[in-house]
């Protein structure tokens, strides 16, 4: 005893559930299709409001703003990290392949749908790294280099029209911009922000750390100022890796300086900036401060010329003139820009919630699905590349104290102030400071390599999706990366539900609770019943290894020991007329050797009719001869176990852990419990779920000859004592019975019934 635990002491009755139903008057339910439409397109000022409050959440924080208390931080916070958003656009811009001045497009269009859509308060859209190199891979597969190439006779070179290129370029991205638009809104409009839960972490961190690898691997080739030819598809990182180490020898080596300078400067600064964020106000922007000292030292010294450096050039001042999609391009561009709605909402969602749980608000998904939609198409028309959340400069508003949507719109005036007035001083800004400014971003992302050591001791499925997600990412491209990952995420899922290794339970002594008898020792198993766990959706999957499962817990496969039976009996009757043909010419016979021979054999005909009876037969079957001795039996008896009774009266399915049935699964239970019930066993179904309960039922499972609902029981302990109960009855009426029973068995009509 155990004063100090709380106990309870409960006096019940034991209910079946159907008992339990009428007992406790339970209430019919129904969702009448039509109630269901009307309430969909039911038109009120209610539903209106909150539509528009739904669709356009700025309507509801607005008029709540506190002007006082929250617009200072937004303004200091946005403020610095405009000055983060600026070079980080133009240096994401690189990574697809695009000019610089895309990534200042980038970085300012989207935010003004967001600014009235969007429900994370503290999220900036922006360029993404992972998303600029997808977008990249589109534009050298679309417009590759060699399209732009021509010799020039005067230099005797092959000289490359990069004013051309970079205008179609801006042209596909616009176009892949607008088409991933479409698909995020038409998924958001049918409610299915739900896609996200496909997407595994597991899956995510080995996508992105693939990614940031190649992404490294791209912005190599700014830091040593060498030029490298561009390729798409399988393999693409490897050729190009090859290609980087054959360009070593001719490294240009005031574009290294340029960008270890960089690198130094801004590992050190963002660690103490990490280490002393307490004390700070604001995030020391130093990726701007960076920028511009780099630009003071390469312009008025004239650097790019005198070394040949490439750097950004000039940047067009000023809003693009709006552009129409080149709608003929799309079935070109159709899977990855699937692959960038789904990975670009997934990335904004995640920081979303991470911001909502901080700041206790709530994210709506579909919502935000649909905010990021508009972003991109409002921006595509400015020829823009796909945007999600900009991670560091979405951080930096946090971390300053960002408190609404207000500090987004003050990162947007800072680049619209670079886009119209400052972007002319960046153009002797050399590519190689834009790329060390990429690398070192990628410092948390690269650490994720060690997740594999960490995933394996907790979870080696997820290992697995890790690793494979990783590999494919990286050498097949990241197109190929997410339909793979995916694709191996669902398999990982479906074979953890089809290969779940179901236990057998007993009673746990003094209590009603019933676990596994290998974990405890002060178990009892109860004489006669065998209870069997199982959790995991009963479907077609695993519908069969469901029932194999429970033959190796329970000893016992019904169906060949039914099957043995049939072989038994048939090779009995044809004993029995090879003995009638011997005895043909004979007149007479003794009376004892006729009721020996009526002991002997029992005719086809009453043996389907105990078949077929209300009343199940003994739980147990003798095959033993009238005339015959005890211990003598021949070899077709020993396979029929005729002489050995079944080790259990009452099979009971704890299905407290299944969530979902479907007709294969629902066609095992009734097949099991046919062939139970034909050996004398009741089958009982525990903890049935309601939802699991009304599958059963519209799946035919209570139709007469199938599952009886009396079967079915609140829990396993109820089960346990009518199968105790009914033990009883049947020793009380088996009392009064013939001492030899007649064994039933199945047709070949039977089993041919059962399979088709």
């Amino acid at each position: 005893m155990h004063p100090h635990r709380p106990r309870y002491v409960i006096d019940r009755a034991a209910y079946n559930l159907p008992e339990f139903d009428k007992e406790f008057d339970k209430k019919a339910r129904q969702f009448p299709v039509g109630e269901k439409v009307k309430k969909l397109f039911r038109c009120s000022v209610s539903r209106l409001r909150g539509l528009l409050l739904r669709h356009l959440p700025v309507l509801s924080w607005l008029p709540r703003y506190n002007v006082k208390e929250n617009l200072l931080c937004d303004v200091i916070s946005g403020v610095s990290a405009g000055t983060i958003q600026v070079p980080q656009g133009m240096a994401f811009a690189l990574l697809a392949s695009l000019p610089p001045v895309n990534g200042l497009y980038s970085s300012f269009f989207p935010l003004i749908p967001y600014f009235f859509m969007g429900t994370a308060h503290q999220m900036v859209p922006g360029t993404f790294a992972v998303l600029s190199i997808m977008v990249g891979i589109v534009c050298l597969r679309l417009a590759p280099e060699s399209d732009f190439s021509h010799f020039n006779a005067t230099l005797n070179a092959t000289v490359v029209d990069r004013h051309l290129m970079d205008d179609v370029r801006l042209g596909i991205s616009g176009t892949l911009a607008c088409l991933t638009a479409i698909i995020q809104v038409g998924l958001g409009f049918t409610q299915f922000g739900f896609v996200a839960i496909y997407l595994s972490e597991s899956f995510v961190r080995g996508f992105m750390t693939a990614a940031g690898l190649q992404i490294l691997v791209s912005v190599l080739k700014y830091i040593f100022g060498i030029t490298v030819p561009s390729y798409s598809g399988p393999f693409a990182v490897i050729y190009t890796l090859i290609d980087i180490i054959r360009g070593l020898p001719d490294t240009n080596v005031a574009s290294l300086v340029f960008a270890l300078a960089s690198c130094a400067v801004l590992i050190v600064v963002k660690e103490l900036s990490a280490r002393y964020r307490h004390k700070l106000p604001f995030p020391v922007p130093i990726e701007i401060v960076v920028v511009v000292v780099a630009t003071a030292v390469s312009g008025p010294l004239r650097l790019p010329e005198i070394y040949h450096m490439d750097v950004v050039g000039e940047i067009s001042l000023g809003f693009p003139t709006p552009t129409l999609p080149t709608v003929s391009q799309w079935e070109d561009m159709l899977s990855t820009a699937f692959s960038l709605a789904i990975v670009g909402y997934v990335i904004n969602l995640a920081m979303g919630r991470t911001l909502a749980a901080k700041h206790g608000y709530d994210v709506d998904p579909n919502q935000e699905m649909l905010a990021l939609g508009c972003s991109n198409l409002l921006g595509g028309f400015f020829k823009i590349h796909v945007i999600c959340c900009a991670l560091s400069v979405t951080l930096a508003v946090d971390s300053a104290g960002g408190k609404s949507q207000f500090a987004s719109l003050c990162v947007m005036l800072v680049v619209m102030v670079t886009m119209l007035a400052l972007g002319a001083f960046l153009e002797p800004l050399p590519k190689s400071v834009l790329g060390a400014l990429i690398a070192v971003n990628l410092k948390n992302t690269l650490l994720q390599l060690s997740d594999p050591f960490h995933l394996w001791k907790r979870s080696k499925p997820d290992c697995c999706v890790w690793v494979v997600s990783f590999l494919a990412t990286f050498f097949l491209s990241l197109p190929y990366g997410v339909a793979i990952g995916v694709g191996f995420s669902i398999l990982v899922v479906v074979f953890k539900t089809q290969f779940r290794n179901g236990s057998t339970v007993v009673r746990i002594m003094g209590t009603d609770l019933y676990k596994n008898p290998k974990a405890y020792s002060k178990a009892s198993p109860i004489t006669g019943v065998k209870i069997v766990t199982y959790c995991s959706p009963l479907y077609f999957a695993n519908a069969e290894l469901f029932r194999q499962r429970v033959i190796k817990k329970t000893g016992l496969d019904p169906d060949k020991l039914i099957l043995a039976r049939r072989k038994f009996l048939e090779k009995e009757q044809k004993e029995k007329r090879k003995e009638e043909k011997k005895d043909k010419g004979a007149r007479r016979r003794k009376p004892s050797s006729l009721v020996t021979m009526k002991n002997q054999t029992v005719s086809q005909l009453e043996l389907q009719n105990d078949f077929d009876a209300n009343d199940p037969p003994t739980s147990y079957a003798n095959f033993r001869c009238g005339d015959a001795e005890p211990g003598e039996r021949s070899a077709d008896q020993e396979l029929a176990l005729g002489s050995q009774p079944t080790p259990f009266h009452t099979l009971i399915l704890d299905l407290a852990g299944v969530c979902f049935v479907d007709l294969m699964g629902i066609k095992a239970l009734t097949k099991m419990n046919s062939s139970y019930s034909a050996l004398g066993i009741d089958l009982y179904l525990a903890n049935v779920q309601a939802q699991v309960h009304g599958e059963l039922e519209a799946g035919g499972a209570f139709e007469e000859g199938n599952i009886a609902r009396s079967h079915l029981f609140l829990s396993v302990h109820d089960a346990v004592l009518f199968a105790q109960r009914t033990t009883g009855e049947r020793r009380v009426s088996h009392g009064a019975e013939k001492p030899n029973q007649e064994v039933a068995f199945k047709t070949h009509e039977d089993l041919e019934q059962e399979m088709f």
